[in-house]
């Protein structure tokens, strides 16, 4: 089977879901994640939009990262578990929706596979101070699945002996 096969195919999948379901505009309260929000709405928040456009730079994102670098089915799986398992004292009132706590969860993990490490952080950076000054986007929840991903990478960072 070609290299990482599963994963893309996943990917692809996943982010052609996320598409159509960003044309429905469901009751936020049910499917997104907010403090106090049910279990139902902290499982299924990656997989709704706000709109399309955020759908589709959301899914664009994620295949990109799963095309370009070496993320395993197990990595994917580890990002939509760290996504949901924010701690509801980060969340906001209001409900969230979206794959970008799963991307920045991966994100996080690229830290040292990128070529120019101090050239990504700064665009990490300006990404995560994004986050906190645009209203409607849980900088918060980016920002710890971001520093979890950085973790992850930190703990499986590859030991060189000199």
């Amino acid at each position: 089977m070609e290299s990482r096969k599963i994963e893309k195919i996943t990917t692809l999948l996943l982010a052609v879901a996320t598409v159509p379901l960003s044309l429905i505009h469901p009751d936020y309260e049910a499917v997104g994640i907010y403090r106090g929000c049910p279990l139902m709405g902290r499982l299924l928040y990656p997989f709704f939009h706000a709109g399309p456009l955020h759908a589709v730079l959301n899914a664009w994102c994620l295949v990109g990262i799963v095309f370009i670098y070496p993320i395993t089915a197990w990595r994917m799986l580890l990002s939509y578990a760290v996504a949901v398992s924010v701690p509801s004292v980060l969340l906001q009132t209001t409900p969230t929706v979206g794959l970008s706590g799963m991307v920045f969860f991966l994100f996080g993990t690229l830290s040292f596979l990128v070529a120019r490490r101090l050239y990504y952080q700064g665009w990490m950076a300006f990404y995560l101070t994004m986050g906190f000054l645009l209203p409607t986007t849980s900088g918060r929840l980016h920002l710890y699945c971001y520093l979890l991903g950085l973790a992850w990478a930190i703990l499986n960072k590859p030991y060189t002996k000199k």
